[in-house]
């Protein structure tokens, strides 16, 4: 069981988990009004999902 879900893990999977994860903490950074904080988390998980795009 456990061999079937690492395989279906791969490299890209992995960036777009990564990038749903600091866009929550971009989100719950901006509702605790830390803007700066906050904008740069986006603009990480941005690049982290552009990243994710270019893998195949």
């Amino acid at each position: 069981m456990g061999d079937i879900i690492m395989k279906k893990i791969n490299k890209r999977n992995g960036y777009q988990f990564l990038s749903i994860l600091i866009f929550i903490g971009a989100i719950f950074s901006l509702l605790k009004q830390n803007i700066g904080f906050g904008y740069s988390l986006i603009i990480l998980g941005y690049i982290v999902l552009r990243k994710s795009d270019s893998e195949k």
